[in-house]
């Protein structure tokens, strides 16, 4: 919802598996433009194109490229949705393991790959384009610090979402501070 895709648009999921997110922009464009379904996993591949097929999807493309090589493949688009790599403390209710299977070295190297990856999202943006940064993770170094690294790093800004979702970003976490 907060991504807005609209009929006949060009739009990437730059990490797809398995494919739900995928296939609602697919159907709120009216089947219309094309979507590419990236995923770097290859094992993930077969459950996102199973989704897509189930759901009748005929307007989207199966890829398996690194994210962070993306813009040297394809670029220009209306749209990308960048739901990153994470973590995953944001699902410790679903998922009590995380606990005890995650810890700080983990969420920095998510960090470390998010801010590559949200670069390359925003390379593959058309001039004028929207991007959607996502992750299930309450962790600060893999939402608010990859957001501000890529308004230092890129000629972007931050859009309020069109949809009441979330909460308010951290604006103060440690020694940093991130811009509201």
């Amino acid at each position: 919802m907060a991504l807005g895709p609209l009929k006949n648009e060009k739009i990437l999921d730059m990490a797809a598996a398995s494919g739900g997110k995928t296939t609602y922009i697919s159907q709120l464009m009216n089947n219309t433009g094309v979507v590419i379904a990236n995923d770097y996993k290859i094992e993930r591949i077969p459950a996102l194109k199973f989704n897509i097929l189930r759901l009748g999807i005929t307007n989207t493309i199966v890829t398996n490229y690194d994210g962070r090589k993306f813009p040297k493949i394809m670029k220009n688009f209306d749209r990308v949705l960048l739901d990153a790599p994470c973590s995953g403390t944001g699902i410790i209710s679903r998922d009590p393991s995380i606990k005890v299977q995650r810890n700080l070295k983990d969420i920095y190297k998510a960090s470390h790959l998010q801010k590559e990856l949200i670069l390359s999202a925003i390379d593959c943006l058309s001039p004028g384009g929207i991007m959607v940064y996502s992750t299930c993770s309450i962790a600060v170094l893999e939402n608010e610090a990859v957001v501000d690294y890529a308004l230092k790093n890129r000629f972007v800004k931050v859009l309020p979402p069109d949809v009441d979702i979330g909460e308010p970003g951290v604006l103060n976490y440690e020694e940093k501070r991130f811009d509201a």
